[in-house]
């Protein structure tokens, strides 16, 4: 399987909010996020939240919806809805994307895959496209 790159989003984390419960704990992790890739430069619109979930027998889900805002590889203005869905453990995500952009409108149909990982200090959410 080949994969080539989408987006790397830089991410910087903000504010959490929390509810401790019996049977698991949940986490809403604002935060905010840029992207300067080939295809999209944008950043993202306020309100992006991940929702972290961790269950009391040890499993660990996440789901983060944010939107950005930018400009396409064609300079045309657009938003990028992405839901990134996943399990906290292993930080291995399933993107999905809906956007405005004719010249992203590929990315809706797309195989995607995402991973969260750290470099140079920040933290990454990369998605990629299996082609």
């Amino acid at each position: 399987m080949n994969e080539k790159p989408v987006f790397d989003i830089k991410v910087k984390i903000g504010e959490t909010t929390e509810v401790l419960g019996k049977t698991a704990e949940v986490y809403f992790v604002r935060f905010s996020g840029e992207v300067n890739s080939p295809i999209f430069t944008g950043k993202t619109m306020p309100d992006a939240v991940d929702t972290q979930m961790r269950y009391s027998d040890g499993r660990a889900t996440l789901s983060a919806r944010y939107i950005l805002a930018g400009v396409d590889s064609g300079g045309r203005a657009c938003r990028v809805f992405i839901e990134n869905n996943g399990a906290a453990d292993d930080g291995k995500t399933t993107p999905v994307i809906i956007t405005d952009s004719p010249a992203l409108k590929y990315l809706e149909t797309a195989k995607l895959s995402g991973k969260i990982s750290s470099r140079n200090g920040d933290l990454i959410i990369q998605i990629t496209e299996e082609i």
